[in-house]
């Protein structure tokens, strides 16, 4: 390792922080020198200035906004302590690596306690855990709300000595969405004019939206930090990347498979690492099966939205430690999560935009690592790497469909209940992506997607009401679900009449 440049850990020695923190990094953690995000903010952090800083996940900058804060806290006797920093994360995943690298932090201080406040768990049991002592809360925001909104009033009493706001990846929570959410929590944060805080943001990006927030976030006369170098190329600049076209969309469960055997035959087995977009949960539960199908392939993985929070957390720790597999994923890993040694990034069907597109890309060439990434587009969609990547270099390569047969052959084991969920997906998904085709064009293609890439023996019925609330209704094609006949007398259908329909058929939409 060049360390040319670099700041020893010790050196923060002169900001007298408490000698056990430093046994933990030096000899637990085993960090000796700094990363340039820890460099260059720990400084200011120390001295109490509010930051802006841009910096690319996985370097270091999770321990850059948890020190400074966990140095006060250690100093600190009072023995009723209320929660003094609180962390805000877009996705669950990001927040529970956040909480596991303040507890290692604070491994030689176990009287102090970090919680998380992520969807997907016990909300009780996470008060409960609050309430009995939280120095560090980690909380992604839809969650966080909800706690700050009960009528007890138990967490939101926990939050009003504040030292410390961060928001980490804030450019992604702005753009999931969150921003009123992030209104409404500040709201109902103590003012900060009499109850003063800390506050921090750390950005991949720094969009005139984040600048905006980040008055609204920090005191006046912020520091602002970049630890990108000017000039320096980011991932979708250095890494090579390749698009495959296939024919139909019905050809893309086959070029998928096509291009992850090109790719573990250069790569080999045993350190090929991938991760497989796709657009919606029903379609990575979808590809995850194809690929299981092949024996030749590694170990497949699933992660999205859709599971139960410990499922996700296993499988993100067990993707994490392996030395290859592949992750099947939606979006929810795309940004902040670090998955050591990535090979190949796979994204199959159209990304939502360009930006998806190259936080996708972004997992793999981590810490100066090689990396490749694979683009796989039907026909209908080549004209997103036309406009939206031309001015990166992606050199297009002849789709290998000789899975074809292997790929119809599973599909054809595949229930009518998966057919209509991954056809439900397609058509909610593509109904809202910019293609390059009318409503009827979309209804046709999905109808052939369903029967020669998804194995159906017709077109899946689905809901009226789903189909009204994708935009659809009217269009020829679609399949309109029946309603049972109704067994009650002609006096009135009966009360849950609307909730009727035959097994299997999904009554909502399938999204990411």
């Amino acid at each position: 390792m060049d360390t040319t440049g670099l700041t020893r850990f010790d050196a923060i020695t002169q900001y007298k922080i408490h000698p056990t923190l430093l046994q933990t990094i030096a000899e637990d953690m085993k960090f000796e020198y700094m990363t340039p995000v820890q460099s260059e903010t720990l400084p200011l952090l120390f001295s109490g200035r509010d930051v802006l800083a841009q910096a690319k996940t996985g370097t270091g900058k999770t321990v850059a906004f948890l020190l400074p804060v966990i140095q006060e806290l250690v100093q600190n006797t009072n023995p009723r302590r209320p929660t003094r920093l609180l962390v805000i994360s877009p996705t669950r995943e990001l927040a529970q690596q956040i909480a596991a690298e303040a507890k290692q932090l604070l491994q030689r201080f176990p009287q102090y306690k970090v919680c998380t406040a992520i969807g997907g768990t016990n909300m009780r049991s996470e008060s409960t855990a609050i309430m009995k002592g939280c120095d560090i809360l980690v909380a992604t925001p839809g969650r966080l709300h909800d706690h700050l909104t009960q009528e007890d009033g138990v967490v939101r009493e926990m939050m009003q000595s504040l030292q410390a706001l961060v928001l980490d990846e804030c450019d992604r929570l702005l753009d999931m969405g969150f921003l009123n959410d992030l209104k409404k929590i500040i709201a109902l944060l103590p003012d900060r004019t009499k109850t003063p805080r800390q506050g921090m943001l750390f950005s991949a990006t720094i969009a005139p939206h984040v600048q905006k927030f980040a008055s609204l976030i920090l005191a006046n006369g912020y520091q602002f930090v970049s630890t990108i170098p000017v000039g320096e190329a980011q991932t979708h600049e250095r890494v090579p990347q390749h698009v495959t076209i296939v024919p139909e969309f019905s050809d893309l469960a086959a070029g998928a498979v096509g291009a992850i055997r090109q790719e573990l035959t250069r790569v080999g087995k045993a350190n090929f690492k991938a991760i497989l977009f796709a657009p919606t949960a029903a379609q990575v539960d979808f590809y995850a099966g194809v690929l299981e199908s092949f024996k030749d392939l590694p170990p497949i993985s699933t992660l999205h939205s859709r599971m139960t929070q410990s499922k996700r957390t296993r499988v993100t720790d067990t993707y994490r430690n392996a030395a290859n597999g592949i992750l099947c994923a939606t979006d929810v890993v795309a940004r902040g999560i670090d998955f050591p040694a990535v090979s190949n990034v796979f994204q199959v069907g159209l990304p939502m935009d360009r930006e998806s597109y190259i936080h996708r890309l972004g997992r793999t060439a981590r810490a100066g690592a090689d990396g490749h990434g694979t683009l796989v587009l039907a026909s209908h969609e080549a004209f997103f790497p036309r406009n939206a990547l031309k001015d990166l270099k992606l050199e297009e390569k002849p789709a290998d469909l000789s899975a074809r047969a292997e790929v119809a052959a599973f599909t054809r084991q595949m229930g009518p209940e998966m057919q209509t969920k991954v056809y439900q997906a397609w058509l909610g998904y593509y109904k809202n992506a910019k293609m390059k085709m009318s409503v009827n064009e979309l209804v046709q293609q999905a109808n052939t997607f369903a029967m020669q890439g998804l194995g159906a023996t017709g077109v899946p019925a689905l809901a009226k009401k789903t189909i009204g609330q994708m935009g659809l209704k009217g269009v020829p094609g679609l399949n309109v679900m029946a309603v049972e006949p109704a067994r009650t007398p002609r006096n009135g259908p009966p009360r849950n009449a609307s909730a009727q329909a035959p097994r299997g058929a999904p009554a909502r939409r399938t999204g990411a």
